[in-house]
């Protein structure tokens, strides 16, 4: 919390300079989005489907401001349970070409494919903590263009401190002790973006992340490490977009063999629907994730996620999903539900 209200305040008195140096020459843009929330979950515990239930999730706010080679970017979430929070925020600086971008706050991690397009769930990488993280810290982001055809791209960072105690769950397998504490992450990913003009654009990378894990109980620290490799096709080609996305990461969370594993990842996107009167598009994704441990006698999770999602007018958008989970080679799936999300942009 207090590293929370520091950086607040930083990002607040910079704003106040960089405004004071603009004249207010410079415009704020402010954007965001309004969302509800319907859900009918199964309880795995009695056997029976839950009742239905509509909510306002939550509604979010974001301001973005560039002056010259510095910017300030801040998304605030108000709701979602009654918890108004910084989603994410930070300062940024735009070195000269092709040195590349500077941030500092809370900023997005590193490592792997980090938008896979689905509302939530979205998929084992993202429940174990390896995917659409943000985290407090500074990152540098860099692209340079090696063709015409060819870019490669880099981005790293150093993350001082997890964003949510929430997340420290991800941490945490088997009997051992509960994770306290995410510190001193230093997380990359270089990568390569290869575009074919009416065939395909193709983005590969490699990523790798280290760090400290605090348990309770422990006098030392766990070493966090985690390696993977993702790619992204579009195929141009085809009279419909379609996209593949792959992912392959191994973790390592500990000296006992139930916090290693790997998780695969693979999705599916298919877009038969554009521009039809009021409908911008119809996208349908199928999703499966596994998380397989090391320890035999562990059992590996599958996730199954189906999501179709409905464009109209550029602002109003309607994310609705199937999902469950395979436990080992259970025929049951455990955790599954139906969830649908309104948006609305402004």
């Amino acid at each position: 919390m207090k590293t929370t209200t520091l950086l607040l305040s930083v990002i607040l008195v910079m704003v106040m300079v960089v405004g004071s140096i603009a004249l207010a020459q410079e415009e704020t843009v402010f954007s965001g989005n309004l969302r509800l929330h319907y859900s009918k979950l199964y309880n795995d515990a009695t056997g029976e489907w839950g009742e239905d239930a509509l909510r306002i999730h939550f509604f979010e706010l974001r301001a973005k401001k560039q002056v010259g080679s510095f910017g300030v970017f801040v998304n605030e979430r108000i709701g979602d349970g009654n918890a108004n929070y910084l989603y994410e925020g930070w300062i940024s600086y735009k070195a000269p070409e092709p040195i590349g971008t500077f941030k500092a706050g809370l900023v997005p991690v590193p490592f792997g494919i980090f938008v896979n397009g689905l509302y939530f769930p979205k998929g084992i990488p993202y429940s174990k903590n390896w995917m659409w993280d943000y985290d407090y810290g500074v990152r540098y982001d860099g692209k340079f263009q090696a063709s015409d055809v060819l870019g490669v791209e880099l981005a790293a960072a150093f993350l001082n401190n997890e964003n949510s105690a929430g997340e420290l769950g991800a941490f945490t397998a088997g009997d051992c002790p509960a994770c306290t504490g995410d510190r001193n992450n230093i997380s990359g990913r270089l990568g390569v973006a290869l575009t074919m003009e009416d065939l395909l654009a193709l983005k590969a990378g490699g990523s790798a992340q280290i760090g400290k894990l605090h348990r309770e109980g422990q006098e030392e620290d766990d070493d966090k490490l985690g390696v993977a490799g993702d790619v992204t096709i579009d195929l141009k080609a085809l009279p419909i977009p379609v996209s593949l996305l792959g992912e392959f990461i191994n973790y390592s969370l500990g000296e006992d063999d139930v916090l290693k594993g790997n998780i695969l990842m693979g999705q599916l996107d298919i877009t038969p629907v554009q521009n039809i009167g009021m409908l911008d598009s119809a996208k349908l994704s199928l999703h499966l994730s596994m998380d397989t441990p090391k320890e035999e006698e562990a059992k590996s999770k599958t996730t199954l996620i189906g999501q179709l999602l409905l464009i109209m007018d550029k602002q109003f958008r309607i994310y609705a999903q199937l999902y469950g989970d395979k436990i080992e080679d259970v025929d049951d799936m455990m955790g599954k539900g139906l969830r649908v999300w309104l948006m609305y942009l402004f």
